[in-house]
């Protein structure tokens, strides 16, 4: 997998419908804040009541389908008027996907730059049951690798990077009853090997290599309307493992959803979540940045999204996105990394007979609260920020039933009045995807 806009990527790719710094030394004695005696002794909560009553909800509204509802059938029925099967109630596509391109910024760094042209393939598949009863099943696996041609040194010691890599499968149960409600399982698994931006991660390491495995599990229940309301509630329990530098975390947290399907293809979505991040083993901060020994850091943050979905034309297809976001982080010590993130992105896609292509950018801004640029005094309530652009671009041309002819091109930047945390990177690729 390559940067954190790669990651992000292949995690909308896996959901179809619907993821640090070294403390500076400031040593500064008679300024360091000691922690309070609860945030040492602080434990990770468990579930929680919330959890249990969606759970609850999940297992009446299917209990109450299984007993009193009945089938419904989807646009498409398998049986003819003898008895005979007229279509699989199961789809399947594969494609594999062979590529090249060029990368002027390897590692991410607004200091060591380096450029490398690379080779890369994968694959990806999907498994469908088709909307004949009550039941409806999605199933995707995916992977891709990425080889380097050039030395990529970092520069530490460390050893050369030779490329990145990720594989992400992603599983999707709902129980589509009669009464408009329907209880649905989300289950995922995530692997990647890459260099990407740690600040995401409010760690504020910058750009470090590393691997991540995480496993996702998403219980929820949907209620519709046939004016095209629905409103649906789930809970999500996530569990990331990272390699060094970083640490690995239990992220939970309800999630909420109202939406409005007034076309085909069209949308009004808002989202509300709220999720809870106790690390493993990293140490809180004091407001210095300095760890405090015998501590457990622990985040909470809570996402509000508004998203609009259009279909402008349906032949030959037009569609656009755009989406309005806010991340309210909150450092339950003494508030260290507390942090306001807002942004906004957005996507256009056309797609004809032979040609398409697709259009998106994303832009974001992070203000922290309590975190100084530096701790020289000229610079005291000068707080970190930055800002996050991406922008990538894709064209493709159809060969045939089978064969696609791809370019794409992806730009990612990041500014910050920390310089560690400021870099551009470039990537062109092209390639053939073969689909069975």
């Amino acid at each position: 997998m390559q940067s954190r806009g790669q990651v992000d990527r292949s995690l909308r790719l896996a959901c179809p419908f619907s993821v640090l710094q070294t403390p500076r030394d400031l040593s500064i004695a008679s300024h360091e804040m000691a922690l309070p005696d609860q945030i040492r002794r602080r434990t990770p909560p468990g579930p929680g009541s919330l959890f249990r009553f969606v759970l609850w909800m999940f297992a009446t509204a299917l209990a109450l389908d299984l007993r009193g509802g009945r089938p419904v059938l989807g646009p498409l029925h398998p049986r003819d008027p003898d008895g005979e099967w007229e279509i699989p109630v199961w789809t399947t596509t594969a494609t594999l996907r062979s590529s090249g391109g060029w990368r002027d910024n390897a590692l991410l760094s607004g200091t060591n730059a380096q450029e490398t042209p690379f080779a890369g393939y994968g694959f990806e598949a999907f498994l469908i049951r088709m909307p004949i009863d009550a039941h409806r099943w999605t199933l995707f696996v995916g992977g891709e690798e990425r080889r380097y041609l050039r030395t990529v040194d970092s520069g530490t010691g460390d050893p050369p990077v030779e490329g990145d890599a990720w594989l992400s499968a992603y599983g999707e149960y709902r129980h589509q009853g009669s009464s408009g409600w329907s209880p649905g399982l989300v289950g995922q698994y995530l692997y990647a090997n890459q260099v990407f931006d740690a600040s995401t991660l409010a760690d504020g390491l910058g750009s470090v290599r590393t691997k991540v495995h995480s496993l996702t599990a998403q219980p929820s229940l949907r209620w519709t309307r046939g004016s095209g309301f629905r409103w649906e509630i789930g809970y999500s329990w996530q569990r990331q493992n990272f390699n060094a530098p970083l640490d690995g975390f239990w992220q939970t947290g309800p999630r909420s959803v109202v939406a409005w399907d007034y076309a085909e293809g069209s949308a009004f979505e808002a989202t509300l979540r709220y999720e809870d991040r106790p690390y493993d083993s990293r140490p809180a901060s004091n407001l210095l940045g300095i760890p405090e020994p015998d501590t457990v850091a622990r985040f909470t943050q809570l996402n509000a999204d508004l998203a609009w979905k259009h279909q402008w034309i349906e032949k030959p297809k037009l569609r656009s996105t755009v989406r309005l976001f806010q991340m309210v982080n909150r450092d339950q010590a003494v508030g260290f990394y507390d942090f306001n993130r807002w942004g906004v992105a957005g996507t256009l896609r056309w797609e004809g007979s032979r040609w398409g292509t697709l259009i998106g950018a994303r832009w974001s801004r992070w203000d922290y609260q309590r975190q100084f640029i530096s701790p020289a005094p000229e610079d005291l309530f000068k707080y970190r920020q930055i800002e996050d652009v991406e922008t990538n671009a894709r064209i493709f041309r159809k060969l045939g039933r089978h064969a696609t002819l791809f370019a794409e091109y992806l730009l990612e930047r990041q500014d910050s009045n920390v310089a560690l945390f400021t870099y551009t990177s470039h990537t062109a690729t092209g390639g053939l995807e073969w689909e069975f």
